[in-house]
């Protein structure tokens, strides 16, 4: 199906958008690190803008994972299903645990978002004061990316599920 591939495809370009934020982290903690090490000045912004670079990687990288079926499970028991048992077991941890959950916690990051956006909020872990709307975004739009990929992921596994039915 071509809204699939589609979804498919936003994982992977979120992986990759994921991946580069590495190079903006890694330099800020260089520079974060030799500052207060060597010169003993730290900056006012460095351990804010590590933590929130690291937090954006983490969660926007959630939906490459999912596509990439990289998250944990416990494989003592996936490893002694069947395939089709797989794939049910697959298909109801989609529901219950993916979809379930992460449109809770979409919800529930929209309101934590427009609060911090509404009010102004500034993050206080350091003088530096930075917005908090910003990186509290993220957090509903990493969850939104993960219910995009697990429905593909559902509906790749029920269909796969019918056509054996149909044998």
């Amino acid at each position: 199906m071509r809204w699939l591939r589609t979804i498919d495809r936003i994982s992977e370009w979120t992986g990759i958008a994921a991946a580069w934020i590495t190079i903006p982290l890694m330099l800020a903690v260089i520079y974060e690190v030799t500052m207060r090490k060597f010169f003993n000045l730290p900056s006012e912004w460095g351990y804010d803008t590590c933590w929130m670079l690291f937090g954006a990687q983490f969660m926007i990288g959630g939906a490459y994972t999912l596509l990439h079926d990289g998250h944990v499970r416990i494989d003592i028991v996936y490893n002694l299903l069947s395939p089709r048992g797989k794939r049910i077991f697959d298909a109801v941890v989609y529901i219950v645990f993916f979809l379930f959950v992460m449109v809770l916690l979409t919800w529930a990051g929209v309101q934590f978002a427009a609060e911090a956006w509404r009010t102004g909020e500034n993050l206080s872990t350091s003088n530096w004061l930075f917005p908090a709307g910003p990186i509290k975004t993220v957090i509903p739009v990493a969850f939104f990316l993960l219910i995009l990929q697990s429905l593909a992921e559902l509906i790749r596994n029920l269909s796969i599920l019918m056509k054996e039915n149909k044998r």
